[in-house]
């Protein structure tokens, strides 16, 4: 069972996985790191990857232990291939275009609070983002955030700074029925 008030960054990542191949926009399987803390620690249980991404069809091979490999669907083609490897990114793949997409993912509330964590939270993605290991000519960069009405009104303005229409840096909004904003 998924919280109400708030997204993981597992699961920002994985939504977005599911958009791209549901959508047709990626030519490749989608490579998404995830670090095992984000999952679990000790006997706590942060993200139920296995049930979530079996929710929406996405199965691992039984001869796999563990979260970690190769998911597929039978009425999708393509893969999501999970590993722990730092420094390329939270989602890899190819898009249409022929341009790969790198995304960075930050977990997030969906509900207004006092506090406004959207702001850093943001921020520290955008800063992880430039600090990616491996970068090419053909790269589209984005960070990826849960949908909520303070991360989409950030958003919404940080699209239009100068150099993140510049360098063309993408900031996506992720709901939990897997729709995304600002991948146009």
């Amino acid at each position: 069972m998924l919280p109400i008030d708030k997204m993981a960054e597992a699961e920002v990542s994985l939504r977005i996985a599911i958009f791209l191949i549901e959508q047709k926009l990626t030519t490749s399987n989608i490579q998404v790191a995830i670090d095992g803390a984000q999952i679990k620690t000790l006997q706590t249980i942060h993200f139920p990857i296995i049930d979530f991404l079996n929710s929406y069809g996405w199965t691992k091979d039984s001869n796999e232990s563990g979260w970690q490999g190769v998911y597929t669907n039978q009425h999708w083609q393509l893969q999501i291939q999970i590993h722990s490897l730092p420094g390329l990114g939270d989602l890899t793949t190819t898009l249409q275009s022929g341009h790969t997409l790198r995304v960075e993912s930050k977990k997030g509330p969906l509900v207004n609070s006092k506090s406004s964590q959207e702001y850093p939270l943001i921020r520290e993605a955008l800063g992880q983002l430039l600090t990616i290991e491996k970068v090419g000519d053909k790269d589209i960069l984005a960070v990826a955030i849960p949908h909520s009405a303070k991360f989409e009104a950030l958003a919404k303005r940080w699209r239009e700074a100068p150099l993140i229409k510049k360098y063309g840096i993408r900031i996506l909004t992720v709901n939990r029925e897997n729709k995304v904003n600002g991948f146009e």
